[in-house]
């Protein structure tokens, strides 16, 4: 930082210095100027005034050219005010120069200007000279010489010399060339302790004063063959040095590295899946603008009158007279209906037949052997299962799982709901499927690559991903089914509906649906696939033969309130945990779940329970998920029947974790591992984490800030691979594998 002006004696004062423009380089990017209103970068050449300013004395800053053009030279009107280098009273008539700061102003005589103004001409690099400040013109013949003689830079052979290198002063060479002027001066005086410590408390440091033609044509004479000063000499030295030491720590190559390792994707997050190179609809045309009957000057229409009779759910009314008005236009047809009737065929949303034709294709080579060896699952039969060849938290851990480029994409347009890998082959494709808010259901096959020229066709075959419409509202439960099921997706949603996606026929089966508009909530289904357990919005329980479609027993309310998830314990499948909103899991028995039906076991909590899953290893142990920021695993009871968990809340494992996840992101339900020995789930930090079932102890965390931009709710665990996929807010997935 230095003052702009000339090197003065020891004689000057502080307080003369202290009254100069200050010229610098901007040590951060925060100022702004106060002529343009714009930023001043870091490491830009800036003026500063000082100016009371709300009730203190700051420096106010402007750009160089900006401080130029708000200078102005006058002739004093009065003798007031005083020269703010030479402290000399103005007379009348005298001319001064204006050194402005939008509001304030310095004033500056003749012969303190050019201490003040010259270095700032200067920075300015030849672009302004005296004869462009304003007023200059409206002076004499005599005292623009005056003006010009104070102000002008003098073209001296070093000054040439230097604007053919282009090279520029730093700060540190001026600091260094005024400490070596200050010793110097401080060894003549015999006050000279004194004046070099007021000089470094004020840190005020003032540049060497321009070489004058007289002093260059000397030092030539003198023997500098070179044509530089001892100033300039001093500067190639310092600079040779540094450069000399910046290789040496091999700087360069570090801040490359450094730069390379920081940089961001532009893109922000995946585009791939529904979201990629799809070209929007053009707009349809809004037509004339809308006026009302009276602005028209149209008598109004006398069977509207009676008004509206009533409003249905999905936001179309009644009128009074009997007729249908949706959308605000008269119908006298029925309204349609709020979902798919009958069976849905596989035709995407996002894609051409071509493409939907490829994938139903892909779908009955792979699931084909699985599908046909469903057949066979008869009565009784359950499904083993084998703890070594399922996907443990040990195994996860030791993968180091990570994300990449390719593992995001965008599978449906709403948020995920739900979604599944599909567990058949370890070794063969991976296909996801998702479920959205909008009873979408987008299946993405992971490894999928295009073949030569698919991007050219536009089909939506080119990223692995088509999405479809089976359902008219929220999807409430979405999974690849086994055993009796196996090769098929299993769907439920608000809208009353269960769905099977068959890939043999094409199609999405309608296995049931609710003729009294119930809004299903939750699902789960048999391992035979014969039997599918459902609940509601209003705590209702309903079991369903899903080879008729018909309730093979009367609906049962369980609880009072919304029911967030129904799960059948594996293996015997006498048991079913549902999670309520009225703070309690409650187990039941399915032999016994008819009127009056009392619960196993009650588990009371604090918050409501989002969700409560048995453990797929048989162990009967109980997952939960609750907004009293716990979650929670249950021990089964020693020596009880199979179901019966115990419900002191002492007895139970509590794992600390934030489940406060606001109204826009769905609230977090923990899962476990394959193997059931850890327990996975999402994390407001936009990670996800994995917990050991037995102790609680965090085994692990995955994230990745620059490809999963959101809050991932909704996750699953491949059975027989150390992969996790979660599903966000946005309609993406994200597949963490090694």
């Amino acid at each position: 930082v230095m003052r702009v002006g000339t090197r003065r004696g020891p004689e000057a004062t502080s307080r003369i210095a202290m009254s100069l423009p200050k010229l610098e380089f901007a040590k951060t990017g925060r100022s702004t100027c106060r002529e343009c209103g714009e930023g001043i970068a870091q490491g830009v050449m800036r003026v500063g005034i000082e100016a009371f300013v709300a009730g203190r004395v700051c420096d106010c800053w402007s750009h160089v050219k900006c401080s130029l053009g708000a200078m102005f030279l006058e002739k004093c009107t009065a003798a007031r005010g005083k020269c703010k280098a030479t402290d000399e009273p103005f007379k009348k008539g005298d001319v001064r120069l204006a050194v402005c700061s939008k509001a304030h102003k310095a004033y500056y005589s003749m012969a303190g200007m050019g201490d003040a103004v010259r270095p700032i001409v200067e920075a300015s690099e030849g672009e302004y000279a005296a004869s462009d400040i304003t007023g200059f013109l409206a002076l004499s013949k005599e005292e623009r010489a005056a003006v010009c003689a104070a102000i002008d830079v003098k073209a001296t052979a070093s000054a040439k010399k230097r604007s053919r290198r282009g090279s520029d002063v730093t700060i540190a060479e001026v600091t260094m060339a005024a400490e070596k002027d200050e010793k110097k001066a401080a060894a003549d005086t015999p006050a000279s302790a004194n004046r070099r410590s007021g000089r470094r408390s004020s840190a005020v440091s003032a540049p060497p004063a321009p070489a004058t033609p007289a002093e260059d044509e000397k030092g030539e004479e003198a023997g500098d063959s070179d044509g530089l000063t001892e100033f300039e000499r001093q500067r190639e030295e310092l600079i040779a040095r540094n450069k000399a030491r910046m290789a040496a720590l091999n700087i360069g190559t570090l801040a490359s590295e450094v730069a390379t390792a920081s940089a961001k994707p532009a893109n922000g997050p995946s585009q791939r899946g529904i979201g990629s190179k799809r070209k929007k609809e053009p707009k349809e045309d809004a037509g004339p603008p809308r006026r009302s009957l009276r602005g028209q000057k149209i008598a109004p229409d006398a069977t509207l009158a009676g008004g509206v009779d009533y409003e249905r759910r999905d936001g179309t009314v009644i009128l009074a007279n009997g007729m249908y008005s949706g959308s605000g236009t008269r119908s006298d047809s029925p309204p349609p209906p709020s979902r798919p009737t009958g069976d849905v065929k596989l035709n995407s949303v996002n894609g051409e037949e071509s493409a939907d034709e490829a994938f139903i294709s892909f779908l009955r080579d792979t699931l084909s052997g699985v599908t046909a060896a469903s057949s066979d699952f008869g009565d009784g039969v359950t499904i083993k299962h084998d703890r070594g060849s399922f996907t443990s938290a040990k195994s996860l851990v030791g993968a180091k799982i990570k994300l990449t480029d390719d593992a995001v994409a965008k599978v449906v347009p709403r948020g995920v709901t739900h979604l599944d890998l599909a567990p058949y082959d370890p070794d063969g494709p991976l296909v996801a499927a998702a479920g959205d808010k909008d009873g979408n259901v987008g299946l993405w096959r992971v490894d999928y690559e295009a073949p030569g020229g698919a991007d050219d066709e536009g089909d939506g075959s080119d990223d692995g991903v088509l999405f479809y419409k089976p359902h008219g509202s929220y999807i409430c439960h979405l999974k690849w089914g086994r055993g009796g099921l196996a090769g098929r997706l299993l769907t439920c949603a608000y809208d009353g509906a269960v769905r099977t996606l068959d890939a043999e026929k094409g199609i999405f089966t309608e296995l049931f649906v609710s003729e009294d508009e119930d809004e299903f909530s939750a699902c789960d289904v048999t391992a035979d696939g014969r039997t599918i357990h459902l609940s509601d919005n209003v705590g209702n329980y309903h079991v369903v033969d899903a080879r008729s479609g018909k309730l093979t027993s009367p609906v049962v309310q369980l609880h009072e309130k919304k029911i967030n998830t129904v799960h059948l314990e594996p293996g015997a499948e006498r048991a079913v945990a549902t999670s309520c909103g009225d703070q309690t899991v409650c187990v039941w028995d399915v032999r016994k779940c008819g009127k009056g039906a009392k619960p196993l076991s009650r588990l009371q909590h604090s918050k409501s329970c989002q969700a409560a899953y048995f453990a797929p290893n048989g162990s009967g142990e109980l997952l939960t998920t609750c907004y009293d920021d716990l979650i929670r695993v249950w021990r089964p009871k020693s020596g009880a029947d199979a179901g019966l968990v115990n419900d002191d809340p002492k007895s139970c494992l509590k794992i600390k974790h934030n489940n406060q996840t606001g109204r826009w992101v769905l609230p977090f339900r923990a899962v476990w591992t394959p193997a059931g020995d850890g327990v996975v789930i999402g994390s407001m930090r936009r990670e996800i984490e994995l917990f050991e079932s037995s102790c609680g102890k965090l085994a692990g965390k995955y994230s990745d800030a620059e490809r999963m931009t959101a809050i991932a709710s909704r996750y699953a665990v491949h059975p027989s691979k150390d992969i996790i996929a979660a599903g966000t807010a946005s309609g993406r997935l994200h597949i963490y594998r090694k």
